[in-house]
């Protein structure tokens, strides 16, 4: 069966950046224009300092949106607040921010016009406005709402994201349905100097109301109250405790 294909010309190719970061986006984008000549000259060879640091913020961006996608929340705000620190200092404290067009759905026909200064603002027409309200249930206070830990400072050192150093460990404690019967398990995620650990290579005990088990589905009989789960993980000689409640309500 042969399909037919419709050419077409897209105003706009809809990218997934969180609303938050739109303005430190978009003066990459005018940055990038500001010294994309002189970076296509220079950087031939090698690149001057500044060179480097408009190439830098690019990717450190990436790497934060990256970082927020894996729920590194706190990895992401550094590099964020790196990024708008060295933009600074590249500009000398002037904010080369400037009113743009950018799609706000996935779809790119809702536009919205946004104008950057302290904190991002979007506009739409009323038609739109209804459309958005409709699509996401909401308004733009949930999407578009920024907190002051993201305004920009002019004037403050500009310090490297902190890398994270030795084990980290996270569990998030569930209750599954299993055969007919709900029963206690979870996510555990490891962590070794920032990378990512198959917990297959560690050496894992778990306790349940502070009761040894082999794995956190061998428990039965779930009575309804707040149950405890801890987590004890140990990677190349180093171990680390998580403990983390939830409440389970047995269904009569």
């Amino acid at each position: 069966m042969s399909t037919n294909l419709q050419q077409i010309e897209p105003e706009y190719i809809y990218v997934t950046i969180p609303a938050e970061y739109i303005c430190v986006y978009h003066r990459i984008l005018a940055m990038l224009a500001d010294y994309g000549e002189d970076m296509l000259k220079d950087c031939k060879a090698s690149c001057k300092d500044r060179n480097v640091n408009v190439i830098e913020c690019f990717n450190m961006f990436n790497a934060a949106v990256a970082a927020r996608k894996l729920s590194k929340d706190k990895l992401a705000e550094t590099l964020i607040k790196y990024i708008k620190a060295k933009i600074n200092q590249i500009y000398k404290g002037h904010d080369n921010s400037t009113s743009f067009v950018f799609p706000i759905d996935e779809n790119g026909q809702i536009k919205a016009f946004v104008s950057c200064g302290e904190r991002p603002r979007f506009e739409i027409n009323p038609d739109d406005g209804a459309l958005y309200e409709h699509k996401f249930n909401n308004g733009f206070d949930e999407h578009f709402k920024l907190g002051p830990e993201d305004e920009s400072t002019d004037g403050e050192d500009v310090t490297p994201p902190v890398e994270e150093i030795g084990l980290v460990i996270d569990f998030t404690p569930e209750y599954h349905l299993v055969d007919g019967e709900y029963k206690p398990c979870g996510d555990l995620v490891v962590r070794y100097n920032g990378e990512y650990i198959d917990p297959n290579t560690c050496i894992i005990q778990y306790y349940f109301d502070d009761i040894v088990v082999l794995r956190f589905n061998d428990v039965t009989g779930l009575t309804t109250g707040t149950h405890n789960f801890k987590v004890v993980v140990t990677y190349n000689n180093e171990t680390k405790i998580v403990n983390k409640d939830l409440y389970y309500a047995a269904i009569s």
